[in-house]
């Protein structure tokens, strides 16, 4: 997820990344669920249920420092091993991580792509690197279930998420105005 290894993607603002991680969670019929089991929904909804890809656990050698990958065409979802098991018991960086290449998923797949940098004047809304944080986000801490008045100690605990997602939730939507 480094900065010289992101992509140009069809451009597309936090609004609308928001009302597609509301779309999924409404389509697999968790728009009232706080607390999401995202390795659940990747899984079993998006590779099983759905047979939209294949879900792919390789080893540390195999994948060296990559945590997550999904193919551009979408045909797989992979993750490094170490990350799958930590997400399973519930780790917050690792929940995150599914859930950013989950955005991959549904924003990317199939979309043209060229390589490019926030470096080379490329915005955040046309990278996909951004995108995907933005609805790794939108997907795990949903704008209906934060309120006026929470703290990120709120947020991280209602959602399962490290203290840094939070924050940047929390502080993107009052930037914004939806808080």
């Amino acid at each position: 997820m480094s900065d010289p290894d992101d992509y140009r993607v069809p451009p597309l603002n936090w609004n609308q990344i928001a009302g597609k991680a509301d779309w999924l969670r409404g389509v697999l019929r968790m728009a009232d669920a706080p607390y999401i089991d995202v390795v659940h929904v990747v899984e079993t909804f998006i590779c099983n249920a759905m047979e939209l890809s294949e879900f792919q656990v390789w080893s540390r050698e195999e994948m060296g420092p990559c945590e997550g990958e999904t193919c551009p065409q979408g045909t797989f979802i992979r993750f490094r091993e170490d990350v799958y098991e930590k997400a399973c018991r519930g780790d917050n960086r690792a929940r995150f991580t599914f859930a950013h290449e989950l955005g991959h998923f549904f924003l990317h797949r199939n979309a043209p792509m060229a390589r490019a940098s926030r470096r080379d004047g490329t915005p955040a809304y046309m990278l996909a690197e951004p995108q995907a944080n933005q609805f790794a986000a939108a997907f795990l801490m949903p704008r209906q279930h934060i309120f006026l008045g929470d703290e990120a100690g709120d947020i991280r605990t209602r959602f399962g998420v490290s203290w840094d997602a939070a924050s940047n939730r929390l502080s993107d939507l009052k930037k914004r105005g939806q808080l």
